[in-house]
């Protein structure tokens, strides 16, 4: 049976009129959290007890009730309301009927390995103002990733990403090294996600260093990463750590074009400003998303040249162009490797490797490095 304070969300949701719109009413003091300037924008009614779970079908009959008053639904907070597989498949439903969303959490539902697939993902498809995704304790598995990697490494015709997800949660969902390499293999694509929680799996050595390897492709997209609680030891961590200290990211495109074209470039200097629309360059991007160029990017080598002249003269005449370009400054600003069991042995081999002596216990270690960028280690 419903609680008291759940019944009285709900009945509150439900007597919600689009067209009244909202002006402080003594009688509209239940709409308070829910309404900005008249328009439902927040819903929340995240469950703390088993009485305050809708479950599926509470759910279903919720936003039967809501399908004409999302659209401009902003924050959706659902954890631990009781759903199952078939409850995201609702949730996804009710999804296509919110094109303003921007925050989603469903954590603490048992999405299993089937709830994210069709109506849940595919609905994510449609979400382009979709921001931030907090899937924890999901029940999710290794799975459960295929569905929402595959739907967060899609593109549409003009090469956009076509979900814009910033911030992805994936904390407690039993994930281990296969779901890793899953991962890996997404954020080698993913042009968009800037923070990943996937503390508290169990990805162990292996899964460190698939993320690790899906790092080098992501190309210092990715800002925060946080490992903690996955048993990682130092062989999971080192390549991690590794991965997080290098501050440029090098890029390696080959160009193949013909004779007495353009390479397509707009440099100034060895620096790239610009593309030239359908130039070699632009094709190279189009099939190439992981390798793709982008103004700021500086030539360092072409054809085995690095003298600025021998490259420019190689970028006009050679028609197999090899070239490496820097991004600089594009890196991983916070890694958090907490509790992985990684000694006191351990813990002093990757402080070496960043520079620093272990410093006590390490219990809630925090080394500051330049650009503001912040490491998390213990020797949990």
């Amino acid at each position: 049976m419903a609680t008291a304070w759940l019944t009285k969300r709900l009945a509150t949701l439900d007597a919600f009129e689009v067209e009244r719109g909202y002006g402080g009413d003594a009688k509209d003091e239940d709409l308070i959290e829910f309404v900005t300037d008249g328009l439902l924008t927040d819903i929340d009614i995240a469950g703390t007890t088993p009485q305050e779970e809708l479950g599926n079908a509470g759910f279903c009959s919720l936003g039967a009730n809501l399908a004409d008053k999302v659209t401009n639904l902003r924050r959706l907070n659902l954890r631990r309301i009781g759903l199952t597989s078939a409850g995201f498949r609702e949730v996804g439903r009710l999804l296509t009927r919110c094109p303003a969303l921007e925050v989603l959490d469903v954590s603490y539902n048992d999405a299993g390995a089937d709830g994210l697939r069709k109506d849940f993902c595919e609905a994510l498809d449609d979400a382009r103002s979709l921001r931030v995704l907090e899937m924890r304790g999901c029940g999710l598995r290794d799975e459960g990733l295929d569905a929402l990697c595959t739907t967060l490494e899609r593109f549409d015709e003009a090469l956009r990403p076509v979900v814009a997800v910033q911030k992805l949660s994936l904390s407690t969902n039993h994930i281990t090294a296969e779901g890793a390499r899953r991962l890996a293999r997404m954020l080698s694509t993913n042009l968009k996600l800037e923070e990943l929680d996937l503390s508290d799996n169990d990805l162990q050595k292996a899964g460190g260093e698939a993320i690790a390897s899906g790092l080098v492709g992501n190309k210092g997209r990715l800002q925060k990463l946080n490992m903690s609680h996955n048993r990682l030891r130092a062989g999971g961590a080192r390549p991690l750590l590794q991965r997080f200290l290098e501050t440029d990211s090098k890029l390696q495109i080959c160009i193949r074009r013909l004779a007495g074209t353009k390479h397509g470039f707009v440099l100034a200097g060895m620096t790239v400003t610009g593309l030239e629309f359908l130039g070699w360059v632009e094709q190279h991007n189009n099939n190439n998303r992981s390798e793709a160029v982008f103004p700021g990017d500086r030539i360092v080598e072409v054809n085995g040249k690095t003298d600025s002249e021998e490259m420019l003269y190689e970028l006009t005449v050679g028609e197999v162009l090899n070239i490496m370009l820097l991004r600089d400054g594009v890196c991983m600003k916070t890694l958090d490797l907490c509790y992985n069991l990684l000694g006191t042995k351990g813990s002093e081999e990757l402080m070496a490797i960043v520079g620093c002596k272990r410093q006590g216990s390490m219990l809630g270690n925090q080394v500051r490095l330049d650009g503001g960028r912040i490491l998390l280690m213990n020797a949990y």
